[in-house]
């Protein structure tokens, strides 16, 4: 086999041996580049305490909660239609192609995706609402399955609405992570005023106006004097219950707004990460990955020795 494969080499034209042994050797530095950037990660999360979110401080931290959707629309998964907090998807179609004469298969991304709207992360001591854009996400749950259209009539687990299936074949993926899922989460935290006082006058304003559109009942509840006219005094006491009942608003629960951000950071060398594993098996994970990016390192600098020597031993 080895001998098979030294003879194969010498016969190559010059211009594909470079191509080959250029190949090889980038691919030894994406390993060594992967075993760095994977070491540095499981061992910014052993030293990095975790923050609580009421009491963390501003800049770069480490948190521990469960994923929660925000109030308003849902966030929809658009392969398998299932409700969730974030999700990445890709569709492949398959191509078929003739080399040196042999039929040859391979999949071509035919259309790709991944979630931007944002979620909480619910703590133990409070929310923060997590903005995933440019982070790099560890999913929950991950399906694959296969149909003959570019968009699934059904989920991985349904069935196809065509009972016999013509014409190209189409492979779909998607990651998801589910509302009350674990997350372990490393990103910038922000905190925001909880209302500026700007908005507070937008809201007055918005207020007050609306009580004008109902000229009667605006009489009914501030004319005192029964005069027919809101005098300037009355009017004063109007603006004040209105203060009043914006302020009250605000308190109310489920009205209070959610000022504290976790996004990606400024500093190129720390990582934007949300994760639905928990951090044990999140630094195992990454251990794994640093030590078959070395292996892979050093497997390919054999080989790229291997072929120089073949060529030109």
């Amino acid at each position: 086999m080895i001998g098979e494969a030294s003879q194969e080499l010498l016969r190559l034209p010059v211009e594909e041996f470079w191509l080959y042994s250029s190949l090889v050797c980038l691919a030894a530095v994406a390993c060594l580049y992967y075993f760095f950037r994977c070491s540095f990660r499981y061992r910014m999360m052993q030293n990095m305490p975790t923050s609580l979110v009421r009491s963390a401080a501003q800049g770069y931290n480490e948190f521990k909660g469960h994923a929660a959707l925000l109030p308003g629309d849902p966030i929809i998964a658009p392969l398998t239609r299932v409700n969730c907090v974030w999700y990445e998807y890709t569709v492949e179609e398959k191509q078929s192609h003739y080399v040196r004469g042999r039929r040859r298969s391979t999949w071509r991304l035919h259309e790709t995706g991944v979630s931007e709207g944002v979620f909480f992360l619910e703590g133990i001591t409070g929310n923060a609402i997590i903005d995933p854009d440019d982070a790099e996400v560890i999913h929950s749950v991950s399906d694959t399955w296969y149909g003959s259209t570019a968009h699934p009539s059904a989920g991985p687990r349904g069935f196809s609405s065509r009972p016999i299936s013509f014409g190209k074949r189409y492979r779909y993926h998607e990651k998801r992570i589910h509302a009350g899922d674990p997350l372990y989460v490393l990103g910038e935290f922000k905190t925001h005023q909880p209302l500026e006082p700007s908005h507070q006058q937008e809201a007055l304003m918005a207020l007050l106006k609306s009580w004008k559109k109902a000229p009667q009942q605006l009489l009914n509840r501030f004319d005192t004097d029964r005069s027919g006219e809101i005098e300037p005094n009355e009017w004063d006491k109007a603006v004040i219950l209105a203060k009043k009942q914006i302020v009250q608003e605000q308190l109310e629960p489920g009205k209070q707004s959610v000022n504290h951000v976790i996004r990606k950071p400024a500093g190129p060398r720390q990582p934007f990460l949300i994760s639905a594993k928990d951090e044990e098996k999140l630094i195992q994970h990454f251990k794994y990955r640093s030590w078959l990016a070395l292996t892979l390192f050093f497997a390919m600098g054999v080989l790229a020795a291997w072929m120089f020597n073949i060529r030109f031993g």
